[in-house]
């Protein structure tokens, strides 16, 4: 059984402790609403063990405080949109859910953490679709769980006006990985634009993505689709 240092047991009590406050308020500003959330007395997710929560929480608590208190420098957001369908950001808290939901449309959201279920009960009383894609942090999502990834992003596409919220726990790797893969499939766009024009949207993300296996094996199939006619691209307009 691997020990947790004392230091990093403290931190990880003093994150929980705040998402629950968060959790409250959120509750407290809802009042005449039907949502309620214990769905941080649930976390993390089966299976998860105690070391991956711990630094799982404590990074993500590291993400909230670089975006929060150095973001104007940076430019960095919780999240950011990148076209009129995809926005890509980190693990959201209830209250932003809420507000992304009414603001902006969103109706599908696409988790990556495997560390974290994500918000069952909020999702279920606003009448959101989550798809769980599960991958390890620090990891870039396999080939089939880009495909699908990509697959349900272009069905909700098809319905216009509703957006999808992709995330991991930073919005950097995981969840930018996907947002990747579908600028690369919707627009003509090749690898390295792609990874440029997600930088522009949301600067934060990892720089190589576009050098990953996984990645460039997406494109390779795309392009034998777009030589067979299989499927057409568009003009992207940033």
């Amino acid at each position: 059984m691997q020990l947790e240092h004392p230091k990093e047991q403290r931190s990880s009590l003093g994150i929980s402790k705040a998402l629950e406050q968060e959790a409250r308020l959120f509750e407290e500003r809802n009042k005449r609403d039907s949502f309620t959330d214990a769905t941080f007395k649930k976390v993390p997710s089966q299976g998860a063990s105690l070391w991956t929560w711990t630094r799982f929480v404590v990074s993500l608590y590291y993400n909230k405080l670089t975006v929060n208190m150095f973001g104007f420098i940076t430019g960095w957001h919780w999240y950011n949109r990148i076209d009129d369908t995809i926005i890509l950001g980190a693990l959201p808290t209830p209250s932003q859910m809420k507000r992304l939901h009414q603001k902006e449309r969103v109706q599908v959201v696409v988790n990556l953490c495997q560390e974290f279920p994500g918000y069952e009960k909020i999702y279920k009383e606003l009448k959101i679709e989550q798809i769980r894609l599960e991958t390890p942090d620090f990891c870039v999502p396999t080939l089939d769980a880009i495909e699908r990834g990509i697959k349900k992003i272009l069905e909700v596409k098809e319905k216009g006006n509703v957006s999808i919220y992709l995330h991991c726990k930073a919005g950097k790797g995981r969840s930018a990985a996907i947002a990747l893969c579908y600028l690369l499939t919707i627009y003509e766009l090749d690898l390295i634009q792609a990874q440029k024009e997600l930088l522009k949207k949301r600067p934060q993300i990892d720089k190589d993505l576009y050098a990953n296996e996984e990645i460039r094996l997406f494109y390779k199939n795309l392009l034998a689709k777009l030589e067979s006619k299989q499927w057409v691209r568009r003009s992207f307009t940033a």
